[in-house]
């Protein structure tokens, strides 16, 4: 059973866990206690398509996130999770809007180590389905996914072998047996990080795993306590510019 090719809602992969991008956190605030965020979003990811979303945060508790998501005025999706003191998440209930089934939920909580993170998929009753294992290298790369069952018996495997130097990774995928079904170089530019700004925010990088020259820059606006109000994402390719996310963040703040 090959489950790293069946995604839902808190499974992860290798080229997910590869490209994930340092960007501000919608719910986390530099300084000011926060009672609630708004968040509106537009995203224009190519050709003709464009979407756009209202994600409404609410805190009831000093770790504990509560959100709303609207695609397009209509609510899609709901959150609530946990989070550590480095804005990990920790525990996790989603419940979305399915087309044809109606509304799901799915619950999963993720134990983070010095080099691991153990993304645990739960039952409806809390109880633990399999798990996900990521194992990483020196640099915090990804080098091997195990899919663990409720014995901790290995299901399923993906692993990278890393080339820093010629910019590139190898990524195979194994049946429960221990052949392979997937054997494949892929791109991967280690130091794809260009710049940040005065506050610590990513203004300047490259997609991990394209192996274009397109670039991607982040501006930011911020509010008189150091919190970012918007973020607007923007790719260049050559001479050209294309704006492909567009965020505003409206941030109630509780009185002190």
């Amino acid at each position: 059973m090959l489950l790293f090719s069946i995604y839902c809602a808190g499974q992860t992969s290798m080229h997910t866990e590869i490209s994930r991008i340092d960007l501000p956190k919608d719910y986390v605030l530099k300084n000011g206690n926060v009672k609630e965020i708004i968040v509106t979003r537009q995203v224009n990811p190519g050709q003709d398509f464009t979407y756009s979303e209202k994600i409404n945060y609410t805190f009831p508790e000093s770790a504990i996130v509560r959100l709303k998501r609207y695609k397009d005025s209509e609510l899609e999706s709901t959150r609530e999770f946990s989070f550590d003191t480095l804005n990990r998440v920790l525990k996790n209930t989603v419940r979305f809007k399915h087309k044809a089934l109606g509304w799901r939920t799915s619950k999963y909580e993720t134990v983070y180590g010095e080099k691991t993170k153990d993304l645990k998929i739960l039952n409806q009753d809390g109880t633990l389905n399999y798990t996900m294992r990521v194992i990483l290298n020196e640099y915090s790369n990804p080098v091997e996914i195990r899919t663990l069952n409720i014995n901790n018996q290995l299901t399923g495997l993906s692993t990278a072998e890393y080339d820093y130097k010629n910019n590139q990774f190898i990524y195979k995928v194994y049946r429960e047996d221990g052949s392979i079904v997937l054997n494949k170089t892929d791109f991967f530019r280690k130091d794809f990080e260009i710049k940040r700004n005065d506050f610590g925010d990513l203004t300047e990088f490259y997609w991990p795993t394209s192996s274009s020259n397109i670039k991607y820059l982040v501006k930011y606006k911020y509010d008189k306590q150091g919190n970012w109000t918007i973020l607007k994402k923007i790719q260049i390719d050559g001479k050209k510019k294309k704006i492909t996310e567009t965020k505003t963040r409206k941030i109630k703040y509780l009185k002190n």
